[in-house]
């Protein structure tokens, strides 16, 4: 290092912090030595506090604002530092930049699926996903807590930290909530608001909270889906067979189009539409008799109690019902 070097080294310092990344949490200031030299201005901007520690221990903060380093500004790291003057530095601690603004766009996820009991399908594995906000709100807490025992200073960590404790809190919720899953996509509103109040309770301790949790998805296994789909389809054939007709030969023609073979294959696409459709129509023919039977059984039985028939006249009748 050259004599220019060194009287450089030596001049007041002008510290400050801009995050052009608008995604750092903490910025911890390096200078060799860690030495920041008394009369050095400290420049704190809306949204930051600058946090000293020393030795691991929190010294001192600093609000926003332009601050000249000094035994006056500085009352606990003064006790702490052995001040001196000339060109020797008095200040040798460590001096951290931390955001106070809102983090937002942060995404949450189950990492596996999630096993609930449900009134419909007895048993079934779910998966959800979506995104959350959080902001310092206390930086004393945050530096002692997260900082200094949980060791979390990046902010990857910190939203890794976060996004647990919300997996945590949805498997939680979704347990306690007990609603059919079918029923959960018109209460996403309800169980964010709920994953909210639970985390915030569980991080109140730490400085941080989070200022809200959007649940952008909740959803089943793909081949459970594929079963709903298909029960759909069924339940649709019984009530309209003319609607589903249409829509099997759009999908049969649409299919066979996508084939190599083109629109060959739709004689097959259409054959077992038509042999779907004609076993529909037959369960639900014979389930229509049925119940025909079973309201002309009954109004016979009331015949017989009343004595209007005989025990012979019933029983001939039954049979006949019955095409035995």
């Amino acid at each position: 290092m050259g004599l220019l070097d060194i009287v450089k080294n030596e001049f007041i310092d002008v510290i400050e912090f801009v995050d052009e990344t608008n995604k750092l949490i903490v910025h911890k200031y390096t200078r060799s030595g860690n030495e920041i030299k008394q009369g050095s201005k400290v420049i704190v901007r809306e949204g930051q506090v600058a946090v000293f520690l020393k030795s691991g221990q929190l010294a001192d903060i600093l609000p926003p604002g332009s601050h000249t380093l000094n035994t006056e500004n500085l009352p606990i790291l003064s006790k702490l530092e052995a001040f001196k003057f000339g060109f020797n530095s008095p200040i040798k601690s460590d001096l951290y930049f931390i955001s106070l603004k809102q983090f937002i766009d942060n995404k949450w996820a189950t990492k596996n699926p999630i096993m609930v009991r449900d009134s419909d399908m007895n048993m079934v594995r779910i998966t959800a996903f979506g995104k959350f906000s959080f902001h310092i709100t206390d930086s004393v807490q945050f530096m002692r807590e997260v900082f200094g025992i949980l060791g979390k200073a990046m902010t990857y960590d910190i939203v890794q930290y976060l996004s647990s404790l919300i997996m945590e809190a949805f498997a939680v919720i979704i347990g306690e909530l007990n609603i059919p899953v079918l029923d959960l996509a018109v209460k996403y509103q309800e169980i964010s608001t709920l994953l909210l109040s639970y985390v915030n309770e569980k991080i109140q301790e730490t400085g941080i909270q989070i200022s809200k949790v959007i649940i952008e998805n909740i959803s089943l296994p793909e081949e459970v889906e594929k079963l709903i789909d298909e029960q759909s389809g069924i339940g649709m054939a019984s009530k309209n067979m003319d609607t589903f007709m249409q829509y099997q030969t759009a999908r049969a023609m649409r299919d066979a189009a996508s084939q190599e073979s083109g629109l060959a294959g739709l004689g097959a696409g259409m054959a077992l539409g038509n042999t779907l459709a004609n076993t529909v129509n037959t369960s639900v023919n014979e389930q229509t008799s049925s119940q025909d039977n079973i309201s002309q059984l009954r109004e016979l039985k009331l015949l017989l109690d009343e004595g209007i028939l005989s025990q012979e006249e019933f029983d001939a009748k039954k049979k006949q019902i019955l095409g035995l």
